[in-house]
């Protein structure tokens, strides 16, 4: 499960937000009330028929949810649309291992030699915080996503797979890794990863609907443009397996989702030691140190309008990605369809949001 790591919204987000926008970029008329910049931004996602569900959140309020293009004429309410979460997936695994670490059953300085018994020489002393922050040298994959496969055989190869690093040499981002912390959350916690999921992060925060097959509906699943679900076109045709249990794959609703980044970042789900480095700028993810990785999510500070949190994801079918503006506290959701090969629907759509929402008057 790939993240786009040259989104669309990315780019904009440290230009076109700042005054230099595009095409789609407001114009001197720029609505000057949040309502009427989201309607405005709302406009063009229909005029140009994106298939996206959109969730935005503004100061903490309820999450406004909407459809476009194909997904307004599918017979699912937007509220109720299950959509694949793709690599955002790690977003949600990162906040789990930090709820482990807050019931004292693992550490962040632990290495996989005190987790794994067979664990090789070069990855005995890799750490749990590394596996978080994209610093263990693990390869990103071992094998495509619908392969079926347990956890024993992803363990198995991730283990004999090459290290493409030294652990703690640089930011090297990993499926694989993320699959390795799924398998310790399972070991420490002695819980499926599902249910650790369902029972110890989202119910005390009073959240459901966040999961794997335990979270399915077919009938309420986004469709790519030949009609298939996220059962066929990301999982395989089965339950997902280990080449996505902890790194992607994992459905939800954009309302939903929305409702979590607000439980987290609320202080609902963790403590505020742990919540404090989730979001630290741990590692910077390129030499020009434009952006950074916390913990499962990615941490950019934007010239005159203060610190993002954000990932995506996608595979060649759907696309995701979320998006808080911490000093307005503003949720963004998005999820939609690949318009066409390496194009994410889900970050040009958030590139119209951003553009409108923030953009300079």
């Amino acid at each position: 499960m790939r993240r786009l790591l040259c989104s669309l919204s990315t780019v904009v987000v440290v230009l076109s937000i700042i005054g230099c926008a595009g095409q789609r970029g407001p114009d001197a008329t720029q609505p000057s009330t949040m309502d009427e910049r989201l309607a405005a931004a709302f406009e063009v996602l229909e005029k140009d028929a994106m298939p996206v569900v959109v969730a935005f959140s503004h100061d903490g309020g309820p999450a406004v949810v909407r459809e476009f293009g194909a997904f307004r004429d599918d017979g699912i309410a937007p509220e109720k649309s299950l959509v694949d979460m793709g690599s955002i997936t790690k977003t949600v695994t990162a906040v789990a291992v930090s709820k482990l670490v807050d019931q004292s059953a693992v550490r962040l300085d632990e290495t996989l030699a005190d987790v794994f018994p067979e664990v090789p020489a070069d990855k005995a002393g890799i750490t749990v915080e590394q596996l978080l922050t994209h610093t263990s040298g693990f390869t990103e994959a071992v094998g495509d996503d619908p392969e079926e496969i347990t956890r024993d055989e992803l363990l198995r190869r991730a283990f004999a797979s090459p290290l493409v690093d030294a652990p703690g040499a640089r930011y090297g981002y990993s499926n694989v890794g993320y699959s390795v912390l799924a398998a310790i959350l399972e070991i420490r916690s002695g819980r499926s990863y599902g249910e650790y999921l369902r029972d110890e992060v989202l119910a005390p925060a009073g959240l459901h609907g966040i999961g794997y097959w335990g979270s399915y509906d077919d009938a309420l699943s986004l469709r790519s443009a030949h009609g298939d679900s996220i059962f066929d076109a990301s999982w395989g045709g089965h339950d997902a397996s280990w080449h996505l249990i902890g790194n992607g794959g994992l459905v939800t609703t954009a309302e939903t989702f929305v409702r979590f980044l607000q439980a987290v970042t609320g202080g609902d789900i963790l403590s505020s030691t742990s919540l404090e480095r989730l979001l630290h700028p741990h590692v910077a993810e390129d030499p020009e140190g434009t952006s950074f990785y916390g913990y499962g999510l990615v941490v950019q500070d934007v010239p005159e309008l203060g610190r993002f949190y954000w990932h995506d994801g996608g595979n060649d079918v759907f696309s995701a990605e979320w998006s808080i503006h911490g000093d307005l506290d503003d949720v963004i959701f998005v999820a939609g369809r690949e318009m066409t090969a390496g194009a994410s629907t889900a970050s040009e759509a958030m590139s119209v949001l951003r553009e409108h929402l923030y953009a300079k008057e």
